[in-house]
């Protein structure tokens, strides 16, 4: 089993700007984004995630090297070992038992013998050859494409089960899965909510490359209807119980990895964060560390505003992830004013502050709006 550094690449005496370097090209390549459907660049994402999560912290990454350390100490000597080791040592200076008669040596076997042997064996082969039936050689059939979006449904889905929508709209499953069929699109039943329930979920792809694409979450009820209880335009990782919603291209005009600046403390750490419940999800509780980390890359934004190139998007925007990220946190608009007004200093402070406060609004309109919230004030 790989070791954590391993994972990431680095040697175990590496500094934590080298593993930070190491974690941010990795996490690039085999962000789910990157990969759309692809399931080993899922887990190889999660164990760098997860490598990451202990090396970064000079506490779990030092108790994580006493462990790997305590790994390696070579096992002692079974005691049996010791004292057959002790009887043989004690019993040099005796006098040895006479050895046992050695036993005669095998006699070889005849010439004549073996060469019937071989002979009869040959014949065999030669007759298995001859009448056994001859099939021509032919070159392997070309492998026929199978587009994914085919008119079977999902097993256990009946065209005839009804669909309501959060919108109030109501249809059957089999007109709703007629009316996406013109794109491609993925159907599968996974484990919902602590209580694993099964849940249908359906991704449907509206470009070629995968980039844009639209989740779907359907509960089924007692009667057989399907509940939707989520959609989102846009990224989405699953984690457990635990959703994580990218921004779209209206905060990150890419991947998050084109739109962080390149040396920001702690990347990829921003978005929409959702618990899955029993019947629906609720906003993700704030953590100590997590908000630690989003004031930390506020004080580098703040230190760095006139020394940094900050890419795509400019200045505002790397704030601007921030700052969503902590009121969906936190779920307190002045919060997220009040702390944004404290690390963002610049003229046009004001002008900067609604642009977040209108995107703060289209994101809890079309959360609201597509996600079957069951606990939304602050928690």
């Amino acid at each position: 089993m790989p070791t954590l550094y391993q994972v990431l690449g680095v040697p175990e005496n590496a500094t934590p700007a080298f593993i930070k370097s190491a974690f941010r090209k990795l996490s690039m390549q085999y962000h789910p984004d990157r990969n759309p459907g692809n399931p080993a660049a899922e887990a190889r994402f999660r164990e760098i995630l997860e490598a990451y999560r202990i090396l970064s912290e000079p506490d779990d990454r030092l108790r994580y090297d006493r462990q790997l350390a305590w790994s390696r100490v070579p096992p002692a000597p079974p005691a049996t070992q010791t004292k057959q080791t002790k009887q043989q040592h004690a019993g040099a200076y005796r006098n040895p038992a006479p050895p046992p008669p050695a036993a005669p040596p095998p006699r070889p076997m005849p010439l004549k013998f073996m060469g019937i042997v071989l002979g009869a064996l040959i014949l065999l082969f030669v007759g298995l050859y001859n009448c056994g039936p001859k099939t021509k050689a032919a070159n392997p059939p070309e492998i026929e494409y199978i587009p994914q979006n085919v008119g079977k449904l999902p097993k256990g889905v009946s065209p005839e089960q009804r669909v309501l929508f959060t919108n109030g709209d109501t249809a059957t499953y089999g007109e709703w899965h007629a009316s996406i069929s013109s794109h491609t699109f993925i159907e599968s039943w996974q484990s919902f909510g602590a209580y694993a329930t099964p849940a249908l979920f359906v991704t449907i792809y509206f470009t070629p490359d995968r980039h844009t694409y639209c989740d779907f979450v359907f509960l089924e009820d007692r009667e057989g209807t399907f509940r939707q209880v989520f959609r989102y335009h846009g990224g989405t990782y699953k984690n457990g119980t635990l959703v994580q919603l990218f921004f779209g291209r209206d905060v990150e005009p890419a991947s998050c990895g084109d739109c962080e600046a390149e040396d920001l403390p702690n990347p990829g750490i921003t978005g929409i964060f959702l618990r899955e419940l029993t019947e629906g999800y609720r906003f993700e509780n704030t953590t100590q560390r997590h908000e630690r980390k989003l004031r930390q890359n506020l004080e580098w934004l703040a230190a760095n505003a006139d020394v940094v190139d900050f890419g795509p998007g400019g200045l505002q925007r790397q704030f601007l992830r921030q700052m969503l990220t902590w009121h969906f946190l936190h779920r307190t608009e002045a919060s997220a004013e009040g702390v944004f007004r404290e690390y963002y200093t610049r003229p046009d402070v004001d002008k900067a502050w609604d642009e977040i406060a209108g995107l703060i609004k289209d994101y809890e309109n079309k959360i609201a709006f597509d996600i079957a919230l069951l606990q939304s004030k602050a928690i």
